[in-house]
């Protein structure tokens, strides 16, 4: 998907989007009548009142953050010490609020509930290695993170969140980069994988998803099919051995590893999200009525193996370990990937 440069966003798309999003909210009673009279001829579980609440919420989220986030401009003297310890804490704070939002209002709106497991405060910087898979599970890790383990998160994610104005400004504000998973970019991404993780503080964690896209059968699919194609016979019996995960490219992880010698390193494996691979399908699912469950293990500095080699097989052990933990822990059914005629 093309995403337009940041000048043209910041000029065109970005104010583009808030007047739309003004609008939307002004406009939302009407949007809500009509939208209710369309449930009531369908007859459903008023799914395009949900859907309506979550964009009224979402649009109305969009004004009030891009408002506070030009206020904090003009307060760090027009962007001059916006980049201050003091106004990265107001940032975050802003991040969390805004995520806190739009958390809540789309499990409320979709009859979703995060079950994440309270553990032990882990003291210092921590790289954090997630599964991907469902719409939105970047929003979901950086909102955990701020919200349940006080974390500052540094993320690597696509591009495409860069079509929420508020998101982009935030992200290129704060120490995140967005990235298009491409082999012809692999040196930009890693580039920004290593600068996104370069001088962690005490309460940062950056996070990376190393299969580099969402998880669908079609996927796993043709990634074991290329590995055949090519001869890669051990690969190929790696990635057919993982049901619920793609198998992690080890270039990302290992600049990340390499960029924080000291840091913690933690991996999250969730489920409850990764059927819903298409907007068909999200749409037949509304309400829900699931839940997110998370869990994560966490590895001391001192447990990370030191060399590239080791930290590859170290790295496909724990991508096993999420995958066992999926299996067990899955609320979901398999999804069927759409076919094309």
């Amino acid at each position: 998907m093309w995403i337009p440069p940041i000048g043209v966003r910041r000029v065109v798309l970005d104010p583009l989007i808030f007047v739309v999003a003004v609008l939307s909210v002004v406009l939302s009673p009407f949007l809500f009548a009509f939208a209710a009279c369309a449930d009531l001829v369908t007859r459903g579980p008023w799914k395009f009142v949900r859907t309506t609440r979550l964009f009224v919420v979402f649009m109305a989220c969009e004004v009030a953050g891009l408002t506070a986030a030009f206020g904090l401009w003009v307060a760090s003297g027009f962007g001059a010490t916006i980049r201050s310890a003091r106004f990265r804490l107001a940032h975050y704070r802003l991040l969390s609020w805004w995520l806190g939002v739009v958390s809540r209002e789309i499990q409320v709106a979709f009859g979703f509930t995060i079950e994440v497991p309270s553990r032990p405060r882990i003291e210092g910087p921590i790289v954090v290695f997630s599964r991907h898979a469902g719409p939105g599970d970047s929003v979901f890790i950086a909102g955990v993170l701020l919200h349940d383990f006080d974390r500052f998160p540094r993320i690597v994610g696509k591009k495409e969140l860069e079509f929420s104005p508020f998101f982009d400004v935030m992200g290129h504000r704060l120490p995140m980069r967005f990235i298009r998973p491409h082999p012809k970019q692999r040196q930009i991404a890693l580039d920004a994988v290593k600068d996104a993780a370069s001088n962690l503080q005490e309460q940062d964690a950056f996070v990376l998803f190393p299969e580099g896209g969402n998880f669908t059968p079609g996927r796993r699919r043709r990634i074991i099919e290329s590995f055949e194609r090519r001869g890669l016979a051990d690969d190929a019996a790696y990635a057919r051995s993982l049901v619920n995960v793609l198998p992690p490219h080890p270039s990302g992880p290992l600049a990340a590893m390499e960029e924080t010698p000291g840091a913690d390193v933690v991996f999250v494996a969730h489920t409850g999200t990764e059927d819903l691979i298409s907007p068909a399908i999200i749409w037949r699912g509304i309400p829900f009525g699931r839940s997110i469950r998370a869990n994560y293990w966490h590895f001391g500095a001192e447990e990370v193996p030191t060399t590239s080699e080791e930290r590859v097989a170290w790295l496909n052990t724990q991508w096993q370990a999420v995958d066992a933990w999926i299996s067990a822990n899955r609320t979901t059914a398999t999804a069927q990937e759409p076919t094309s005629r």
